[in-house]
């Protein structure tokens, strides 16, 4: 039991992690410069990847991957914290999960920024810039459709357990129909604030389960 609780432990951490090691990473990719709006000319789009720093940008980017290992640990965590919460079938928990792993694997995929940033030395034309600047933030903007089913899942299970705090529970829902509603205007930067949010959810939930394994170690 006490060697399941230290793994456990690991776990939380990483659900802590994952979010910091998404703002070290976007923090990189930005250096030389905000992105630029949808509604930005694509000359302004190609200077926008000329300004980037290429060493900064793949140590931001590797760090991106990276977060992947933790966000897998994550859902390692949420997955024996749902299960045990809604007892039966665990059905709802399974759905948490699955979206977790769509996301996963939306983290995972190919982005077109870095092979932008990857041949820019060799010239990029303002169109092929656009359309690597589009799909890079297109394919996150769809990964809030899958994080946003993987909160509500826990929320409805968190709403109904007394192992998570009651503002964790109403927070976990109102964030999911942010995350659901974010991708209606994915264009406007208004859309990214439920994603910020949601690394909010994210260390909330690590530090509630490290409270709750520390009181075990304790007990």
């Amino acid at each position: 039991m006490k060697q399941t609780n230290q793994l456990k432990k690991i776990g939380a951490i990483a659900t802590i992690a994952f979010p910091i090691l998404q703002m070290v990473s976007q923090g990189l990719i930005q250096i030389g410069g905000m992105e630029p709006s949808f509604a930005a000319p694509a000359s302004e789009i190609v200077t926008f990847f000329e300004n980037r720093d290429p060493a900064l940008f793949a140590i931001g980017n590797y760090i991106f991957m990276l977060s992947l290992v933790a966000f897998l640990w994550f859902l390692g965590v949420l997955w024996d914290e749902l299960r045990t919460a809604e007892g039966g079938s665990g059905w709802i928990s399974l759905i948490a999960v699955g979206s977790g792993l769509v996301v996963a694997a939306n983290l995972a995929g190919p982005g077109g920024w870095p092979l932008a940033i990857f041949r820019i030395g060799e010239g990029l034309e303002p169109q092929i810039a656009r359309l690597l600047f589009d799909h890079g933030n297109l394919n996150f903007a769809n990964m809030w459709v899958a994080l946003g089913s993987m909160v509500l899942a826990a929320g409805l299970i968190m709403r109904h357990s007394d192992r998570f705090p009651t503002w964790l529970g109403w927070g976990s829902l109102v964030l999911a129909i942010g995350l659901l509603l974010a991708r209606t205007v994915w264009t406007l930067a208004v859309a990214f604030a439920p994603y910020l949010l949601f690394w909010v959810w994210m260390i909330s939930l690590g530090v509630v389960v490290l409270r709750r394994l520390r009181r075990k170690d304790h007990s």
